[in-house]
C-alpha cells in the first residue's frame, strides 16, 4: 500500500474530520455571514443607494482575506492540545494526508463556501432595497480587468500558506503569533529592502515596498525605476505559496507531542 497517499485512507480522514468539525465549521460560516449581512446593511442605510462593484470588491477581499486567515490558522488546533495532539499524529494516516486533508479544508473548500456566501448575502441585500433594477450591478469576483482577480487570489494564497505554517508551527494563539510574526518579518525585509537599493544606486532611498522597484532623487529630478509589477509580484508571491505549503508539510512530516 502506497505509504505516502491512498484515496481510500484519505477518504476516511476526510469523512471523519467532516463529521468532527461539520458543527463547528456551520457556526463559523453563520457568523461571517451574520456579520457580512450587517456591513452591508449599515452601508445600504447610510449611502441610500445600492452598493457599487467597487464596494462589493473591496468587501469581498476584507472578509476574504480576515476570515480566511482566522480560519486557516485553526485549522491545526488539535497539535496545541496534548491529549488531541496525540490522537491526531497516532491517525493511521500518512502526513501528506493529514496535511492535504487541513489544505483541502481551508483553502479550495473554504473559498467555495465564502464565493457562494458572498453572492447570497450581497444579491440578498441589494435586492432587499427595492431599488430599481437598472441600479442594481452585482460585482464579478472572477474579473480579470487589469488582473485584479489574479492578484486577489494570489495574495490569499500567500496569506493563506503563512497562517497555515503558524498553525502547525505554534502550539498555542496560532493566529496572533503568526500575524506577529508575519508584519516583523515583512518590516525587517522592507528595511533591508531600502539599505540594499541604496547600496545599489548610491542615492539616498526611503519607503519603497520590496520588490517593485525604486524611487529617489537625483540632484533635482526624481528618477523612477520600475519593474513590471503586476507578473513580477504574481509569479514572486505565487512560488512563495508554494514554498511555504511545502514547508509546512515537511514541519508537519516532523511534528512531536
Amino acid at each position: 500500500m502506497n505509504q505516502v497517499f491512498s484515496f481510500k485512507r484519505f477518504g476516511m480522514l476526510l469523512r471523519k474530520l467532516t463529521v468532527e468539525n461539520f458543527r463547528g465549521y456551520l457556526m463559523s460560516l453563520v457568523v461571517v455571514m451574520g456579520i457580512m449581512a450587517i456591513v452591508m446593511g449599515i452601508i445600504h442605510y447610510n449611502t441610500r443607494s445600492p452598493m457599487g462593484e467597487g464596494v462589493q470588491m473591496v468587501l469581498f477581499v476584507l472578509f476574504l482575506y480576515l476570515a480566511g486567515t482566522i480560519f486557516t490558522s485553526n485549522v491545526f488546533a488539535n497539535l496545541g492540545d496534548k491529549k488531541k495532539a496525540i490522537a491526531t499524529l497516532m491517525l493511521p494516516c500518512s502526513s501528506f494526508e493529514k496535511f492535504f486533508v487541513g489544505w483541502l479544508f481551508s483553502y479550495l473548500i473554504f473559498q467555495a463556501l465564502y464565493i457562494l456566501v458572498f453572492y447570497v448575502i450581497t444579491i440578498a441585500s441589494l435586492h432587499m432595497g427595492n431599488w430599481p433594477e437598472s441600479q442594481i450591478h452585482v460585482t464579478n469576483v472572477f474579473n480579470n480587468v487589469a488582473n485584479d482577480a489574479i492578484i486577489t487570489f494570489t495574495a490569499y494564497a500567500f496569506l493563506h500558506a503563512v497562517m497555515l505554517f503558524g498553525a502547525v508551527y505554534f502550539k498555542r494563539m496560532h493566529f496572533i503569533k503568526t500575524a506577529f510574526a508575519f508584519f516583523i518579518i515583512g518590516l525587517v525585509i522592507w528595511l533591508v529592502n531600502d539599505q540594499v537599493l541604496q547600496g545599489m544606486i548610491h542615492h539616498p532611498i526611503s519607503g519603497n515596498p520590496p520588490f517593485t522597484g525604486a524611487n529617489f532623487k537625483d540632484g533635482a529630478e526624481y528618477q523612477q525605476v520600475d519593474l513590471n509589477r503586476v507578473n513580477w509580484l504574481i509569479a514572486l508571491f505565487g512560488l512563495l505559496s508554494v514554498m511555504i505549503w511545502c514547508a509546512t508539510y515537511f514541519r508537519l512530516k516532523e511534528k512531536q507531542v
